[in-house]
């Protein structure tokens, strides 16, 4: 292609980091519109624009482009949250929004990547393809390090305001399950037939839930 004056048109070159981030982006849309086992990495590169061999020199495989799909946006968003919540002193942070920001954005979170986890769930009870069930071992092995930053949040701010009684492993696994549920198991867990609540009357019951099950329990005899 060339320019108004004639001259051929230079193509910029793309930074690895962009190219990952194409890589990733595409590799998400696909694998959710066409399940894992039927996405190719040729047609990965096509929607990316990049040619298939950068795939393997960045990523190496299917599976750790399905990995990393996966795990960097959980991750992040974990560690933010939990960083934008230790502001000092804990006490004065609001409980509520606290509460309230974790079950929205991991809401939509999941939501986002719904159709990834259930291939990750899946994998991991069904077996059969040995790529990606190590994938969704590590994708675990991860998630446990997320859990116990969220436990660690709860027990410093739980300290901070007197909560009597904290469970920090069985409150964070409710916290996560009960989101997991809401988006991933829908259709297990409204009435089909039903008209289904709305996202936000989901984060507004499962927030108060989740805040008025920790802070206004009694304590233990």
């Amino acid at each position: 292609m060339a320019d108004v004056d004639g001259s051929p048109r230079r193509q910029v070159r793309r930074g690895p980091a962009e190219v990952r981030a194409l890589v990733l982006r595409a590799a998400h849309d696909l694998f959710a519109e066409q399940g894992y086992h039927g996405t190719k990495t040729r047609e990965i590169a096509e929607r990316a624009k990049v040619a298939e061999p950068v795939i393997f020199r960045n990523f190496g495989s299917k599976a750790e482009i399905f990995e990393e799909s996966i795990l960097a946006p959980f991750s992040d968003f974990v560690t933010d949250w939990a960083a934008s919540w230790r502001t000092e002193p804990l006490a004065s942070a609001d409980p509520f929004e606290i509460t309230r920001t974790f079950v929205k954005g991991f809401y939509d979170l999941v939501l986002k990547h719904r159709e990834l986890l259930r291939t990750l769930f899946a994998a991991r009870v069904q077996g059969g393809d040995e790529a990606l069930a190590e994938v969704a071992g590590r994708v675990v092995d991860q998630f446990a390090v997320n859990l116990s930053t969220m436990r660690g949040l709860l027990l410093d701010h739980g300290g901070a305001r007197h909560w009597a009684g904290i469970d920090p492993p069985v409150t964070v696994a409710v916290a996560v399950g009960s989101v997991l549920s809401l988006v991933v198991l829908d259709d297990w867990v409204f009435v089909q037939g039903e008209r289904r609540p709305g996202r936000d009357r989901q984060v507004e019951e499962l927030t108060q839930l989740l805040l008025h099950g920790v802070a206004h329990r009694p304590a233990p005899e």
